[in-house]
């Protein structure tokens, strides 16, 4: 075979991504069915023509889409969703002023509360769920696995343009968020589930820059399908996704363990301490000047 057939072949060779997580195929097909009915969905900004009806909201609170997926994914009966906690807690026990939480979720007796950004707005609540409920708490946390963006001209909402992203989702993104619940990681009423999803982004052309894509408006998420779905749990479920099997023959310092996994910066630290805590690793003697960690 000659060299310009080799790199033909070569361009022509599908890359195949296999995702952390990888969930049966009638899981699948159960969220993509999910995930066609509610893209289908009027847009809650959508308004009746004269003479027709109100079109159905995404949600009484007029979410997104990406939102109203994970959570009709979760539990299909939408009784179960949005749910004040205050009103079904004896009267005895409610608590006097303060916040009333309402659950995204509330099913098998556990709370679901899905979280589409970051993890720090969540952590007065899901304490005040702790502190007041008899539940177990789950997070869940969607990701994209794979994107595709597109470009709209606000103008006259025309498509411009629509690419793939080249970089692949993965567990380890989510280390930045883990600080601010490391307070409840461990409690055996407390949970992290992340779902990797195909999304569809769709940004406005309406930011900065000859392009006007810096710092341009998010319109829209629309997740097609789901690739990886993982439960955080337990401390062997952080040491599998968190802590490399190179790393645990021998002490490392920080710095090795930031190459080895990609976290780097505050997280790196982190990361160590929240495993400390769990009782992954423990501090070591020095390496140099370093502090070494080991695997327990």
């Amino acid at each position: 075979m000659s060299v310009d057939q080799t790199s033909k072949k070569e361009k022509n060779t599908k890359k195949v991504w296999v995702f952390e997580g990888e969930p049966a195929p009638a899981e699948q097909l159960h969220f993509a069915r999910i995930a066609a009915e509610v893209s289908a969905m009027p847009w809650h900004g959508s308004q009746p023509s004269h003479g027709e009806e109100q079109a159905p909201l995404i949600g009484t609170l007029q979410e997104k889409r990406l939102h109203a997926t994970v959570k009709r994914y979760l539990c299909e009966d939408v009784s179960t969703h949005e749910i004040p906690l205050i009103s079904i807690l004896p009267a005895d026990e409610r608590p006097k002023g303060g916040r009333k939480p309402v659950a995204d979720v509330l099913a098998e007796n556990c709370i679901f509360e899905v979280q589409t950004g970051g993890f720090y707005p969540l952590r007065s609540k899901i304490q005040w769920y702790l502190d007041n409920t008899p539940y177990r708490v789950t997070v869940v946390h969607p990701m994209a696995g794979i994107k595709y963006l597109s470009w709209i001209d606000p103008a006259d909402g025309r498509v411009a343009s629509r690419n793939k992203s080249p970089r692949r989702g993965r567990v380890r993104d989510v280390a930045k968020e883990l600080y601010w619940l490391s307070d409840f990681i461990g409690s055996p009423r407390f949970s992290i589930r992340l779902l990797l999803l195909e999304i569809e982004e769709y940004r406005l052309l309406d930011g900065y820059g000859k392009e006007k894509k810096s710092r341009a408006s998010r319109y829209e998420r629309f997740p097609t399908a789901l690739l990886g779905d993982i439960m955080l749990y337990e401390p062997e479920d952080y040491a599998f996704y968190f802590l490399p099997e190179d790393l645990r023959n021998a002490p490392f310092t920080a710095a090795e363990y930031a190459k080895a996994t990609g976290i780097r910066g505050k997280t790196t630290y982190s990361m160590l301490r929240l495993m400390i805590k769990l009782g992954i690793l423990s501090e070591g003697e020095k390496i140099g000047r370093s502090m070494s960690f080991r695997y327990l």
